[in-house]
């Protein structure tokens, strides 16, 4: 069913007998919660049952709360009083009722694991007790512990909570008054959790509709340093994403939601997707991650968004979605090692209409948005999206986009969206003197790239600001986008330049990698330090010519090449079959289109940089 180990009526007995030790067991054994024939003010654990005989939920809180120690409070519900609803719960038992006093004011475990030990999995979809109040059952102590409960809504206000192995439950983490550090673990089959205005929050290994994480920043309570995931299988969330569609059809939902809230990290999740990654999760969902008003210092790494396509309904159809939607302000974003549109089996077939979308807000924009990096693991995979792979709204500057892997999507890979809201190529300009997202940032111009066995050497030019620094990264790709300027799949490192006092200047840059023959390459600009990044230049294709004097292909003609240079000359058999990826015309260094000891002088001044 959902993973727990069911217990026998024996073994259940033998846990009451045992926890005796430590705590006491109150046994709830009707379903009307609102029984009560013991005083709410002075009975304890002893006074149970009262004189009807029975135990209600609120008589076992009641004792709860009012008897020193740990208690646990379980079920065994006989299946003669599952009357309250049982078309809507069928199999489960509900405890239902007003519920005036069933509040936990005292630590304590609420295990609904004990009912199912009772009278077995009578749930397919999900544990067998069912507690029904308006409100929500209220925690507000600490160190209080829910398990095996089913379509609970629970309103948590105290700190070092535990909410785990429960089923399609509501969790409100509410720390207004102090709550923080609980932890959600292991529940299934959706619902959702809130963090609200509390810190220091761990969500993991559960399946959810919809994750949020609320503060309050004006008001001094932010939700800080709150954890959605974690880097092993087990901490992974599955959360699949909801929305609505209004009167005219169109679709509003998300997934996450991160809103007025600080060191937020959401880690190796599965967002938007069925939990096996192969189709869309909900058909209302418009954005995978959602920052909205004001957030600081977010950690979005190694998660899998995908599925993110709300579709209209209706006469006239439509699509909406963003991956990650990035509006508000506030500073500090960092998004690493995500595959975004991409199916479990590493297909482009869940993408979004844009994959990480900035949006222009009246107190934005946000500051230091990071998309990927140079480090290994640090790339993004953005692919098979409608519109753009990355889009970078008006407004904003700094947007630092590096090192990732963007490929397959209908418009362009990158794309600056200008002061009139255009989108498309934005061509470069004299002395970089325009305006839009990241300033409009001029790319880098392409006059060549020679690739052989190892190595590519790149020769071109970038105009921008006059006296700048900046980064220019290169990448390949099986073909150029529809525009004539690059996506780029495959990342193949970086240079460092600096223009002129005319803005100007030419580069010359052999890169340790290697390509698949018919692959192009393009380049992106990226201004230092503010890490404005421009779109993708024009493609070009990389062709075969050889590198004189460079006769191991490891991409520079050092010491190194001396002994294949000697055996290119002696014996051209034996240098092809030792070196096969690289072409015997590097050993013709002096350019005669013959490789002979007339190239002896022409090999000894390469090597020694004349």
């Amino acid at each position: 069913m959902n993973g727990y180990t069911r217990t026998s009526f024996a073994a259940l007995t033998l846990l009451m007998m045992v926890g005796a030790a430590t705590g006491q067991t109150i046994t709830v054994d009707i379903s009307d919660a609102d029984i009560i024939d013991v005083d709410p003010e002075t009975a304890t654990v002893p006074d149970l049952p009262g004189p009807d005989g029975h135990t209600s939920f609120s008589e076992a809180m009641i004792a709860s709360n009012n008897t020193p120690g740990r208690q646990t409070v379980g079920f065994a519900i006989p299946t003669s009083e599952w009357t309250y609803l049982p078309w809507y719960y069928p199999g489960r038992a509900v405890v239902h009722g007003m519920m005036f006093y069933a509040n936990a004011y005292a630590e304590v475990t609420i295990d609904g694991t004990t009912q199912t030990a009772f009278t077995g999995d009578t749930n397919p979809d999900g544990w067998e007790v069912v507690i029904l109040r308006g409100g929500g059952l209220y925690v507000p102590a600490d160190n209080c512990t829910l398990t095996g409960l089913d379509r609970t809504s629970v309103y948590f206000e105290g700190s070092n909570g535990v909410v785990e192995n429960t089923s399609e439950m509501g969790i409100q983490l509410y720390g207004g008054f102090g709550g923080s550090g609980t932890l959600v673990r292991g529940n299934t089959g959706g619902g959702y959790v809130q963090i609200d205005q509390s810190n220091d929050n761990v969500v993991v290994g559960n399946t959810f509709d919809r994750v949020r994480v609320l503060g309050w920043i004006g008001g001094g309570r932010p939700a800080t340093n709150n954890r959605i995931g974690g880097p092993t299988v087990a901490e992974r969330n599955y959360i699949i994403g909801l929305g609505t569609w209004n009167s005219q059809g169109w679709p509003s939902g998300f997934a996450v939601q991160i809103f007025n809230a600080i060191g937020t990290v959401v880690e190796n999740n599965w967002i938007g997707t069925t939990p096996d990654g192969l189709q869309q999760g909900h058909l209302a969902t418009t954005a995978g991650i959602y920052f909205d008003d004001e957030n600081y210092d977010t950690t979005i790494r190694g998660n899998r968004i995908a599925g993110i396509l709300g579709r209209r309904i209706g006469q006239y159809p439509g699509v909406l979605g963003q991956a990650i939607a990035i509006a508000g302000f506030g500073s500090g974003i960092e998004i690493v090692g995500n595959t975004i549109g991409l199916d479990a089996n590493g297909a482009p077939s869940l993408g979004s209409v844009t994959g990480i979308a900035t949006g222009n807000y009246y107190l934005g924009p946000v500051q230091n948005v990071v998309i990927g990096g140079s480090a290994a693991g640090a790339g993004n995979e953005i692919a098979g999206h409608l519109g753009s792979g990355v889009s970078v709204a008006n407004t904003f500057s700094g947007v630092r986009i590096s090192g990732n892997s963007i490929h397959d999507n209908g418009n362009l890979g990158i794309d600056l969206i200008t002061n009139g809201y255009l989108e498309g190529v934005t061509l470069n300009d004299p002395l970089d003197l325009d305006t839009g997202g990241n300033g409009l940032q001029n790319f880098p111009q392409l006059d060549s790239a020679t690739g052989q066995g190892a190595a590519i050497r790149v020769v071109g030019a970038l105009h921008s600001s006059p006296l700048g620094q900046f980064t220019i990264e290169f990448f390949s790709a099986p073909n150029c986008d529809g525009s004539g300027f690059g996506e780029g799949r495959a990342y193949l490192g970086s240079a460092s330049v600096s223009t002129d006092a005319a803005g100007d200047v030419d580069f010359d840059v052999v890169l340790g990698a290697s390509v698949e023959d018919g692959w192009v390459l393009t380049a992106t600009a990226t201004l230092e330090p503010s890490g404005s990044t421009s779109e993708f230049s024009a493609c070009i294709a990389i062709s075969g010519s050889a590198f004189p004097g460079d006769l191991n292909c490891d991409g520079v003609v050092n010491f190194d090449d001396i002994n294949p240079f000697v055996l290119a000359l002696s014996d051209p058999a034996a240098y092809a079959a030792t070196y096969p990826d690289c072409p015997i015309t590097n050993g013709d260094c002096n350019g005669d289109g013959f490789v002979n000891f007339d190239d002896i002088n022409a090999f000894v001044a390469l090597l020694s940089g004349s």
